[in-house]
């Protein structure tokens, strides 16, 4: 009944939005996204020093356009040799070795060389202001990230650096503090109890010696935890990757996201959205159902229902969106994702948020000295180690020292993604600095004014651009995946299809 009455929604505001044919940017929306629809994270995949063997395998296979069938078979090389130099880098405490060798340069510049020629035409040709205006925007940021790809195939940081800022902006004096903040009363936390004292203190040791930060403990000793305890739990039950498929992709065909498709990304690059290929890439492992929900609600709820909304608005560009559209994106992610968490009774973890902004913010040396890759490992081994000790005590050490290493590393590979050399100071790629930020400026923008959530979901603009958009008079979307979210019979329903596929595999 809820699908059938979603699917009347959908239809219903289907019928009142406008035509393709319709659309202000009817004569642009078709190539512009065929030029801006990549997986540009397989393009930037990482890898270390091939074997010759490997060599061998990489050539033999490697062969562009890429199709995924032959990307899952060259994704095992770059895990693996990216493990092996990873390894062999902190054994040695020197900066890894990465290349990446999955950049597909013809089609880069080919893509450049198009989308120039698109936006000149554009400049020259389209009548309307508001579509000049958003579509140079747009495609100048497409340029800088096509540019910073071409910059880490031909080993040029100085154009890297050029484009990274110019797509992100880096970390102000006032977004660090507010980190720093956050590094203060952890450590506060682990000096009251005994067992991590030591490793506090080492802390305040890398901070004063290699960040020339110098910490005082005494203050803010009354603001509330950053690491909240909670007593051990069972061991939640996880659910299979194609479960979880089967699952998003049932819910986005019965509530009319047609043209979508989920995925099972075997490249390694994680769980994402990619809104120029209308399609939801999961990472292949075992799911628990806090983040099946968690996911539902900030990639489903968030990214997919924008891209999906703006592609039918007068202008189709929304559904890509528009230059600095992206803090906007992953703040209005956040937001529902933390209502979520407040729905089922947990704390929103903010911790991966502030972590992002520290290590762009400490690699780009905003506040501090650059950090190397190494530096900024080891940093975030001793601090990610402390936050697990406290967040659940209970816990095996060596296994949390482990976590420990695991997200350090994961931190630094997504720090320095592209970067030409790992042995130069003071270049990131800055993405991460767009969630903290992005969250902290949609609750500015929501305790300012409650509907302005109604107003982000017509499309992926940026919230500065609210004004221009809104002399378009765009028909609000029905949101049926935000509904979804609070309903008390979601986890029922999500482990029906895990039960469905033991089921199907037993009959056979």
């Amino acid at each position: 009944m809820e699908f059938r009455e979603a699917q009347q929604a959908m239809q219903q505001w289907l019928n009142q939005v406008p035509s393709s044919e319709q659309q202000l940017d009817r004569r642009w929306i078709g190539r512009y996204r065929d030029l801006t629809s990549q997986d540009s994270f397989w393009w930037l995949s990482w890898a270390g020093p091939f074997t010759e063997e490997e060599q061998q395998q990489w050539d033999r296979f490697f062969r562009p356009p890429m199709d995924e069938a032959t990307k899952s078979q060259l994704a095992p090389l770059l895990k693996k040799s990216r493990e092996r130099e990873l390894e062999a880098a902190l054994a040695a405490q020197r900066e890894p070795r990465l290349h990446y060798p999955a950049i597909e340069i013809d089609e880069v510049r080919h893509r450049i060389t198009e989308l120039t020629q698109l936006r000149i035409q554009i400049e020259r040709e389209e009548p309307n202001r508001i579509v000049r205006q958003l579509y140079q925007g747009a495609i100048e940021n497409d340029l800088d990230f096509l540019r910073m790809i071409e910059a880490t195939y031909e080993h040029n940081t100085e154009q890297y650096w050029h484009c990274n800022k110019r797509m992100f902006h880096e970390p102000t004096q006032d977004e660090m503090n507010y980190a720093f903040a956050w590094v203060r009363r952890l450590i506060q936390q682990g000096l009251e109890r005994p067992e991590t004292a030591e490793v506090s203190q080492q802390l305040i040791a890398f901070l004063r010696d290699k960040l020339h930060v110098p910490l005082d403990v005494s203050t803010g000793k009354d603001d509330p935890p950053v690491a909240y305890a909670y007593p051990p739990a069972e061991k939640p039950r996880t659910i299979s990757a194609e479960a979880v498929k089967q699952f998003y992709s049932t819910i986005l065909r019965e509530y009319g996201f047609e043209g979508w498709q989920v995925v099972v990304d075997y490249s390694g690059n994680g769980t994402r959205v990619e809104s120029g290929l209308r399609q939801v890439l999961l990472a292949e492992e075992a799911w628990t159902l806090e983040n099946i929900r968690i996911f539902l609600a900030h990639e489903l709820a968030g990214h997919v229902a924008r891209s999906f909304a703006g592609e039918h608005s007068p202008i189709g560009l929304l559904g890509l969106g528009t230059r600095g559209y992206s803090a906007t994106e992953e703040g209005l992610a956040l937001y529902y994702e933390r209502e979520v968490e407040a729905l089922h009774g947990k704390p929103f973890d903010n911790s991966g948020l502030i972590t992002g902004m520290l290590a762009t913010g400490l690699a780009s040396g905003i506040v501090t000295p650059p950090q190397t890759f190494w530096s900024l490992y080891t940093f975030f081994e001793r601090l990610i180690f402390l936050y697990r000790r406290l967040l659940r005590p209970w816990r095996d050490w060596q296994s949390d020292q482990n976590r420990a290493r695991k997200f350090a590393l994961t931190r630094c590979l997504r720090t320095y993604r592209g970067m030409p050399d790992l042995n130069q100071r003071g270049f990131c790629y800055l993405q991460d600095v767009t969630y903290l930020r992005g969250l902290l400026l949609v609750e500015h923008a929501v305790s300012q004014e409650k509907h302005v959530l109604d107003q982000l979901a017509v499309g992926k603009i940026a919230y500065d651009l609210l004004p221009v958009v809104q002399s378009l008079e765009i028909i609000p979307p029905p949101q049926p995946l935000r509904k979804l979210i609070y309903d008390p019979g979601l986890d029922t329903y999500i482990l029906a299809f895990e039960a469905h596929i033991k089921a199907t595999e037993k009959t056979a």
